[in-house]
């Protein structure tokens, strides 16, 4: 999966390279390297730019870089404040001192990830600036429609390839495992998320157990999901995550198992990268 994803999303750099980043082009790219790396994990890949809220973006990312301010707020007493851009700015994903340029600037965030690899996810407003500032809509392009039954997906998606087997989460204002005895600075395995699309409580979603399974057999994983306090929250609906206590084995295939409340269960596989 990263495999691949490393030469489609090379593409899209050069692309961006090519183009300014505030611009149409720009926008477009963004949107080419975002869309590759679904496809990469089997999730559907047709995620379109609304171009008002990419306006909208513009007016954060502006605030954001002429103040100084990371934050998804604006001070409305500020003369750099904008109505627009402060709705922008509390409907995002934020990234800074980073571009898509060179590479997913939420590769580390596994929550911001996760809302940007949401298969509901079908139209997103986008900015970045040459300060570093990225802003992506997430929340209002969710779209629940077109599942008439369960359906899963998860990243790394089933049969993927070139999986990191450690990550190291670093996101404001917490990380995942900051829930489950992992706290932010802890090098865990990918933090792998799943997705149950097409459920009855969508916005309830519960992981009731989960395994990632070796040749030396099972490793030691911790769950975040919907009901999980606090952060649970922060999770697109009918979304969770599994994330493998210790770092995993370079080079090896692993066997993923979910079951989700309701009796659901959803198993797939996924090998590593190289060390």
């Amino acid at each position: 999966m990263r495999t691949i994803l490393v030469s489609l999303v090379a593409a899209a750099a050069l692309a961006l390279a090519a183009a300014s980043a505030a611009g149409t082009a720009g926008h477009r790219a963004i949107l080419a390297a975002l869309n590759a790396e679904r496809a990469a994990n089997g999730i559907p890949a047709t995620v379109r730019e609304n171009a008002g809220w990419s306006a909208k973006c513009a007016d954060h990312v502006a605030y954001m870089a002429t103040t100084g301010t990371f934050s998804h707020s604006e001070n409305p007493a500020s003369p750099k404040y904008a109505s627009s851009g402060s709705w922008a700015g509390e409907h995002s994903v934020l990234a800074m001192g980073s571009s898509w340029q060179d590479g997913d600037p939420f590769a580390s965030a596994p929550l911001h990830l996760i809302q940007l690899m949401s298969p509901e996810l079908v139209q997103t407003g986008v900015d970045e600036s040459a300060s570093g500032y990225v802003c992506m809509t997430t929340w209002p392009g969710y779209d629940p429609a077109g599942w008439t039954k369960p359906t899963f997906y998860s990243d790394p998606g089933n049969g993927t390839d070139g999986v990191p087997y450690a990550e190291t989460a670093d996101e404001l204002k917490f990380v995942p495992g900051d829930f489950v005895g992992l706290p932010r600075g802890t090098t865990t395995g990918f933090n792998i998320m799943v997705f149950a699309q097409g459920t009855a409580d969508p916005w309830h979603l519960h992981i009731v157990a989960a395994t990632v399974t070796g040749p030396a057999g099972p490793v030691e994983v911790r769950t975040v999901d919907r009901t999980t306090p606090t952060v649970g929250a922060y999770l697109p609906p009918g979304s969770g995550f599994v994330i493998p206590v210790a770092p995993l084995q370079p080079s090896t295939t692993y066997r993923a198992s979910v079951s989700f409340a309701g009796g659901l269960r959803y198993t797939w596989h996924f090998r590593t990268a190289e060390r």
